[in-house]
Formats: structure tokens, C-alpha cells, sequence
């Protein structure tokens, strides 16, 4: 899984929470090497051909761009993120399984 997650000004996300609750690498301001979360400021211009899954928190403005989850800022987003993308990597395992048959 590949999540860039983009945080406008004054939210704040705990990388170590994220990485806790997914078992997944998680950077900030940068992309981790092959899969993982990338956590950018609203000010940085994202690689949008990276994620697999755009999720944005607070006030960002991302033009044309898709956001598959936007969570407004003052709500526990780490807790969203976690519990919303867990249920994707366990959609995606489940998937995975099924086509092995």
C-alpha cells in the first residue's frame, strides 16, 4: 500500500501512531522506499503518481487531483487514518488470496 497523506496548516499527525497501527514505513516530507505512508505539508507539490490512496486533513486545496478520504481538521485523524486503511490492506489481502485460487 502507498498513502500520501497531506496535512494543512496547524494538524499535526504522530508518524510513530501510524506505523503502530498499519505495520507499515512511514516518512515525512519524503516517500518511504516501496510501500508505506508519506506523510507532506499542503505546501509541498506531491509525486501524484505515487499512492495508491490520496488522503487529505484539514484546509488543502488539491486542484484536480482525486482525494480518496478527506478528514476536516479538529477530528482524530490518525485514528480515521488507521482504522480506514486497515480495512483497505485487509480488502487487499483477501483479494490477493482469492485470485491465488
Amino acid at each position: 500500500m502507498r498513502a500520501l497523506i497531506i496535512v494543512g496548516p496547524g494538524v499535526t499527525l504522530d508518524p510513530s501512531f501510524l506505523s503502530f497501527g498499519l505495520k507499515e514505513e512511514v516518512s515525512v516530507n519524503s516517500y518511504p522506499k516501496g510501500e508505506g505512508l508519506a506523510i507532506l505539508d499542503a505546501n509541498r507539490e506531491p509525486d501524484w503518481a505515487w499512492p495508491t490512496y490520496t488522503i487529505v486533513v484539514g484546509d488543502v486545496n488539491i486542484g484536480k487531483h482525486h482525494a480518496d478520504l478527506k478528514i476536516p481538521k479538529g477530528s482524530d485523524a490518525a485514528t480515521t487514518i488507521v482504522d480506514t486503511l486497515s480495512i483497505l490492506q485487509d480488502a487487499d489481502v483477501v483479494g490477493a488470496d482469492d485470485s491465488a485460487e
